[in-house]
């Protein structure tokens, strides 16, 4: 990837004129109050969220229910969404455009959360980041490989604190089953089976001719960086947006990094060898299909006791093979959100949102077996925390040197989605696959004319 310097220190104005327009390369310009150049912030945490309802309004009420914060400003590119906010934070200034936002109040904020539709995390993140603003965005982080890759490494080369939105990672389930796998529950790690049953995505090709378009809702907004297209009333804005190919990253984009969380903490795996699509593939240019079945190779680390394993993802309903609900006691047992682990010792079943985390030896279920380790509802604290420097000098449990690799091995899954049937061989290190230019060219997607960010 081209590392982007210069020794130019722009105005914040300048800057994110040139950032957003893809202007000649420029330093990134440190904002004071961030603690990416090591200035300590004010005791209150000041925030701008880009996102007002839906997921982001959840983000909101995690960031303001932790001590001494305060949301300066939001954005939305659709005003009826602002209901939350207008209610709880009248006093918060509000936005369409993100861009303004950033160029009018991004001096006095300390950090930025990013939840809108998945097509915008990387230019909003990279913006901001940009900006010297430490960068909280939803999963699964970016929309492509390249995008998480590129925020992964400017986070870390200039000491952005970051976290990714798998808030789910603090709970009790995740910390217990990971806890469990580093200790050697199942002895060596020989397979994972991901279950979601959710189906986002169509079959079926959308018709095209067009909606009204909702009062205070700004379309070219909306489409940002990616694709012009008409507007159409229920299948984009201000949720199905998430089965659409060119804004959202299908059920796998969605879920994978939480359903693969727990496992991937234990493990820390380096990148995938290969992944291959075995499921349906897209049946149109529009939509992610739905019923989709994709596998990893994975290198061994320390916990898998240095074999390589594999990962299946099955969604849509779909269930595992026979011999996998075997392991866990019947069919019946077999989780429809979360994960199958086995290993050489037992098997472990992780849910990701309802049960416990339970170990079963030859299909029989072993009772009180695992250990439960509290969790927390702290992501948000996490994130602020570590943003003030009271943190012990600890990253965020979702940080991009983490999250984002579990981005990307979950968004290599989505190029498999999209060219099914071929075993897709990985070299991590030049970003590309090594027996398909189709799907390496899902790597790296560009952005509608006027929308470059700088850096990506």
């Amino acid at each position: 990837m081209k590392e982007i310097t210069s020794s130019r220190c722009l105005s914040r104005r300048h800057f994110l004129q040139s950032a957003t327009a893809g202007a000649a390369a420029a330093a990134p310009y440190v904002g004071w109050r961030s603690t990416a150049r090591g200035a300590a912030p004010s005791k209150d945490l000041r925030f701008a969220c880009l996102g007002a309802n839906g997921r982001a309004w959840r983000n909101i009420e995690g960031m303001t229910g932790v001590p001494n914060t305060t949301m300066v400003a939001v954005a939305d590119v659709d005003s009826g969404r602002f209901n939350h906010v207008n209610e709880h934070f009248p006093e918060t200034k509000k936005y369409a455009d993100w861009r303004e936002l950033l160029e009018k109040e991004g001096a006095k904020l300390d950090a930025v959360i990013v939840a809108t539709p998945d097509h915008m995390h990387a230019p909003m993140a990279m913006t901001a980041m940009r900006a010297g603003l430490n960068v909280y965005c939803e999963k699964p982080l970016t929309r492509t490989v390249y995008e998480a890759r590129a925020l992964r490494l400017y986070a870390e080369k200039n000491g952005i604190i970051t976290q990714m939105g798998n808030q789910r990672s603090q709970h009790t389930a995740n910390q217990t089953v990971a806890n469990a796998l580093r200790k050697g529950i199942v002895g060596t790690v020989k397979e994972i089976h991901c279950m979601q049953d959710k189906a986002w995505g169509s079959m079926e090709p959308l018709n095209d001719s067009g909606d009204p378009m909702p009062k205070g809702l700004n379309w070219d907004l909306w489409i940002g960086g990616g694709p012009e297209r008409p507007f159409m009333a229920e299948h984009f804005h201000p949720f199905h947006w998430r089965g659409r190919l060119n804004y959202g990253c299908g059920n796998l984009g969605d879920m994978g990094c939480h359903i693969f969380h727990p496992w991937f903490l234990a493990l820390q795996p380096d990148a995938p060898i290969s992944v291959e699509s075995m499921g349906n593939g897209p049946a149109n240019a529009e939509s992610w299909p739905t019923g989709v079945k994709v596998a990893w190779e994975f290198p061994g680390s320390e916990i898998s006791g240095g074999e390589n394993f594999n990962v299946t993802w099955h969604d849509g309903g779909q269930k595992p093979p026979a011999y996998v609900a075997k392991e866990v006691g019947g069919m019946e047992n077999v989780t429809k959100s979360g994960s199958i682990i086995i290993g050489t010792k037992g098997t472990l079943i992780s849910p990701h949102t309802r049960g416990k985390a339970e170990l079963f030896v030859d299909g029989v279920l072993q009772e009180n077996a695992v250990e439960v380790i509290e969790g927390s509802e702290r992501h948000h604290l996490d994130f602020a925390n570590a943003v003030r420097g009271e943190n012990d000098g600890k990253l965020p449990l979702s940080h991009f040197g983490h999250g984002g690799r579990m981005a990307e091995a979950v968004l290599l899954g989505t190029c498999a989605i999209r060219t099914p049937g071929v075993k897709l061989k990985w070299d991590d290190e030049a970003l590309k696959f090594t027996n398909s230019e189709a799907a390496s060219a899902l790597i790296r997607e560009g952005y509608r004319e006027g929308w470059q960010v700088e850096g990506l």
